[in-house]
């Protein structure tokens, strides 16, 4: 609960040799990358890692590896495709050394609440792990629905929001209180953080931790500690900027990531289909936006 509940949740990629092959050497190089910067916890085969084109073992490997680059920082491993590929997933998971789940939302199909919760008390009832649901698209879960699973699953431990409605989230806080945890998890959670922060919500999920983390960790001082006027430079000139590029292209949201690797010397190999990777011409502006945040970082570090 405390590690998922302040700070923030890298979310790596999955390294690949080529679309077919894991590249375990360049998945373990990543995370210990990532660790050498300490985040809250590491949420392996997420949708940053590309959950939606991986196979169970792949899965499986790739907490493998995280649990054992990881450094004693807490895993959280992402499962979902279905009901019974979320199970064996969970069990996998759990058996590899996972210390949390990420339960995404199940294939494809729209339900209702009930069939919602059902779903995720399936889930937590299949393993000892706490379960983190992620709450978007086709599965957003309610404040009302969540805590019902609370009285029912002592393993739901809380929600990823990937929607970002205030009201709601402000439901969710209000009436949920420390009971579960709430995580911001919209795309580009950065965007977001300071109005997050403003009623308790003081963790997210962040895609620039993956390849600038720096520059990310930065972010987070600045937003935890009310520092607006640093706060606002780096929301302004870069991570404004980061979202216009993240919008101009479908799947851009993980294609970045890898871009933002290769650009800073960490390759991960390509996204697997039906992603695409970065055009030139957006490769080019995000090496001029990574550009601009290392020079913000030379900047700061001299000031200070």
């Amino acid at each position: 609960m405390d590690a998922v509940s302040h700070g923030i949740l890298a979310f790596p990629a999955t390294a690949f040799k080529s679309a077919d092959t894991l590249d375990r050497e360049a998945n373990a190089a990543h995370i210990s990358f990532l660790v050498g910067h300490a985040p809250s916890a590491i949420v392996c085969s997420g949708g940053a890692g590309e959950i939606f084109s991986l196979d169970l073992a792949e899965q499986r490997a790739l907490v493998e590896v995280t649990v054992a680059n990881a450094a004693g920082i807490p895993v959280v491993a992402g499962i979902g495709q279905g009901a019974a590929n979320a199970r064996e997933g969970a069990r996998n998971a759990e058996k590899a050394g996972a210390d949390a789940l990420l339960l995404f939302p199940p294939y494809l199909v729209h339900a209702e609440q009930e069939g919602l919760r059902d779903y995720i008390a399936d889930i937590c009832r299949s393993t000892g792990l706490p379960v983190i649901v992620y709450s978007r698209d086709n599965g957003i879960v309610t404040t009302e629905t969540a805590l019902r699973l609370a009285d029912e699953c002592p393993n739901f431990l809380g929600i990823k929001d990937g929607v970002g409605d205030f009201e709601a989230l402000l439901e969710f806080k209000l009436r949920g209180g420390d009971r579960l945890a709430l995580i911001n998890g919209v795309p580009t959670a950065e965007i977001l953080a300071v109005q997050c922060f403003a009623f308790g919500i003081e963790s997210y999920s962040s895609a620039v931790f993956s390849f600038l983390p720096e520059v990310a960790t930065r972010f987070f001082k600045a937003v935890s500690s009310r520092d607006a006027a640093e706060t606002s430079r780096l929301l302004h000139e870069f991570y404004l900027p980061l979202t216009a590029l993240r919008k101009r292209r479908r799947g851009y949201a993980v294609s970045i990531i890898k871009a933002g690797l290769r650009l800073v010397g960490q390759p991960a190999g390509p996204v697997r289909p039906p992603l695409t990777d970065l055009t030139h011409e957006d490769m080019a502006e995000l090496e001029r936006l990574i550009g601009v945040a290392r020079g913000q970082e030379a900047a700061h570090a001299l000031s200070h």
